[in-house]
């Protein structure tokens, strides 16, 4: 396969993640790549586990994802965050809690490309979200592309390719590094002689100011990364989100895409 839908952080979204896979299936993908957080702040947790288990060819564990199986893991969450965990853990039942268990931490669904969640480095922050943070998380990348989610924000970040006489690959710094923000359905070429961190946006919480879910089509034979963007039904999220009794915040932040 190479020519793969990417999606992360849909965040129980039902409606986005239902007008995604619709977008998909007319767009000629090979498989589809899920980059974490399926549950977590909306109102559908266990539906949207069935549809990712479904139509998925690889899915990686997110951090909401396994907070809900592992209470420890909340610890850093904000209060809307820890509220939408607990009542996500108390509404799923052992199926679906069993299935994120099951979920890995990374993939390599492709020889070169790499997928995670969030940074393949340990560091204060695991958001990727600058070239600062982008050419720390390179010393964790094993594949030419790494796929990773969790900051909401559809990006790319390209490197040089610097390797020793012995192979291995070295750092680079944060002024060696070129940084996309990727425009709706602008595709983007991916040097084969660079290496890449390339992020999709969230399908069920975008926060780049564009409430529209976000999604991406990784092309490995054209090497493209090209991001879509997606209307749904915000409105009818907004209501399920506050009829469950989950934080107002939640629901009100998916009108501006923050």
């Amino acid at each position: 396969m190479d020519r793969f839908a990417v999606i992360s952080d849909i965040h129980g979204n039902l409606h986005a993640l239902e007008a995604v896979f619709a977008r998909i299936g007319k767009l000629d993908v090979q498989g589809i790549i899920c980059l974490g957080d399926i549950v977590g702040y909306g109102p559908f947790p266990s539906r949207c586990i069935d549809l990712v288990i479904k139509h998925c060819t690889s899915v990686i564990q997110g951090n909401h994802d396994e907070a809900v199986i592992n209470e420890q893991c909340e610890a850093g969450f904000n209060g809307p965050a820890k509220e939408a965990v607990a009542w996500t853990r108390s509404v799923l039942g052992p199926l679906h809690l069993d299935a994120l268990s099951r979920l890995k931490t990374t993939d390599h669904p492709h020889a070169s490309v790499m997928c995670i969640h969030a940074c393949p480095v340990e560091m204060i922050t695991d958001y990727v979200h600058d070239a600062r943070m982008a050419a720390l998380a390179f010393d964790g990348v094993d594949r030419s592309i790494c796929l990773l989610g969790h900051t909401h924000v559809p990006m790319i970040f390209e490197a040089p390719r610097k390797t020793l006489e012995d192979g291995s690959i070295v750092s680079i710094e944060p002024h060696e590094l070129i940084s996309y923000v990727p425009r709706n359905e602008a595709s983007v070429s991916l040097d084969s002689q660079k290496r890449y961190i390339c992020n999709p946006g969230s399908v069920g919480q975008p926060r780049d100011a564009d409430p529209r879910a976000s999604f991406a089509i990784l092309d490995l034979a054209a090497n493209t990364f090209t991001v879509h963007r997606e209307e749904y039904d915000i409105a009818a999220v907004q209501l399920a989100t506050q009829n469950v009794g989950l934080p107002t915040i939640l629901a009100e932040r998916l009108a501006v895409g923050a």
